[in-house]
């Protein structure tokens, strides 16, 4: 079931998903202006939809790359927060909306 880009906001307050990804925005600024980043370079090249998904596996092993060492502290963002990513995307970007695909969460109805 595909959702509307106006059903965003549908989130119960107990949606544990969603206080944690609000720290993991807090304690990484960067993660959405990074994603937003890749999707607005993939969209300049034709592309009408992507992968949310991808952009977190390339977000991982860009960040692997980029430390010195392996025992360095890589990105680490668990896959749950890839919705909230691109729904925070697609508000924040509006070049992006539509972009990513939406689909209903657990307790959005």
């Amino acid at each position: 079931m595909t959702m509307n880009f106006d059903q965003l906001d549908c989130f119960t307050p107990d949606d544990k998903h969603l206080r944690k990804w609000q720290i993991v925005r807090q304690d990484h600024p960067e993660l959405i202006p990074k994603l937003a980043d890749l999707a607005l370079k993939i969209k300049a090249r034709g592309h009408k939809h992507w992968s949310i998904d991808a952009l977190f596996h390339v977000l991982r092993f860009n960040s692997a790359l980029s430390t010195a060492t392996p025992d360095d502290q890589n990105l680490k963002i668990n896959n749950n927060y890839t919705s909230l990513a691109s729904r925070d995307l697609m508000a924040e970007y509006p070049e992006l909306r539509g972009f990513f695909e939406l689909r209903v969460r657990k307790g959005e109805g």
